[in-house]
């Protein structure tokens, strides 16, 4: 895993906690790209499937923003993020304990 965000931001919405990404076309990810999301104990896993539930949003060259009660549940008292990928078919967002 290649580490491509150090410190990304998990913040406190009215929605619920958010933690995004920017620029996801630098890593393959670009606009329109279909990914299905799980929990994996500290991290948030995101899995490129043509058929995925949710897609990379317009803007900044792709963006990746997930803000709900499920990702504040998965943040606990952590407030940044590491964000790593393998190339180009999976992104996790780890957690990092303070």
């Amino acid at each position: 895993m290649t580490l491509i965000a150090e410190h990304t931001p998990i913040t406190a919405t009215a929605k619920g906690h958010r933690v995004w990404l920017q620029g996801t076309g630098r890593y393959g990810w670009p606009v329109g790209t279909r990914y299905n999301l799980s929990y994996d104990g500290d991290s948030i896993v995101l899995e490129r499937d043509a058929e995925g539930k949710r897609k990379v949003s317009k803007g900044k060259g792709g963006i990746i923003d997930l803000t709900s009660k499920k990702v504040s549940q998965w943040a606990g008292d952590s407030e940044v993020a590491n964000v790593f990928t393998n190339g180009s078919d999976v992104i996790i967002f780890e957690k990092v304990w303070s």
